[in-house]
């Protein structure tokens, strides 16, 4: 009788996270150099959440602290970053156009950003792995859509230290009507480019990012 009751009884365990009580803050006045000796422009530091006008985790603090924020490779050229982040989700993450040279550099450029999505998808402790996408679709933040238009001029697959990895992106702000077009009519440059559109349709019902990269 113990077995059949112990065989056919389920334990439900609930689980939910505390907000952290603390924030981070970008701290520009060189405090730092008074302990180290080293000089830095800006450093993200931990401050009391009660205390701060902008709840944030560190990663977020860092993504928009001192000029360059977490920007990769280091920009040697003009930045103007924004102190405001968009918050999105993975299934609103689409590659609408791809501009390359060569089929072999549109496929890497595809598979680096299916690697990228599975990057999102790994954030969740839910991932079971093969590309299945654990977010919820009703999640409760109200996320926006990125979109990313990719340009590739080189034919060079080569990744070494020789490699030139200079580039150049653009972060627009667009209405949901603007996405939607971007969506339907953007088009590969150039005789030999090729693309894959992964997004089509209707206009979204919110407004969105449109990242412009080459």
């Amino acid at each position: 009788l113990l077995a059949l009751f112990a065989g056919s009884a389920h334990a439900e365990i609930a689980s939910f996270r505390l907000p952290s009580p603390w924030s981070f803050e970008c701290d520009k006045t060189n405090s730092s150099f008074r302990t180290s000796g080293h000089l830095i422009p800006a450093r993200c530091v931990k401050v009391p959440s009660s205390s701060s006008e902008k709840v944030q985790g560190l990663q977020a603090c860092k993504m928009t602290c001192g000029s360059k924020g977490t920007l990769w490779p280091t920009p040697t050229g003009q930045v103007q970053l924004s102190s405001d982040l968009v918050h999105f989700i993975p299934q609103d993450f689409r590659v609408v156009s791809v501009s390359a040279p060569s089929e072999d550099v549109s496929n890497m450029i595809n598979q680096f950003a299916d690697v990228f999505r599975e990057y999102l998808y790994m954030m969740n402790p839910d991932y079971e792995g093969e590309y299945k996408n654990p977010f919820s679709e009703t999640p409760f933040i109200n996320g926006k859509t990125v979109q990313v238009s990719i340009s590739v001029e080189s034919e060079d697959l080569t990744l070494d230290t020789e490699t030139d990895e200079s580039y150049s992106i653009s972060i627009q702000r667009m209405s949901a009507n603007e996405l939607s077009r971007n969506a339907q009519t953007d088009r590969c440059e150039g005789p030999k480019a090729t693309q894959r559109l992964k997004s089509k349709g209707k206009a979204e019902e919110a407004p969105g990012i449109h990242i412009t990269v080459s």
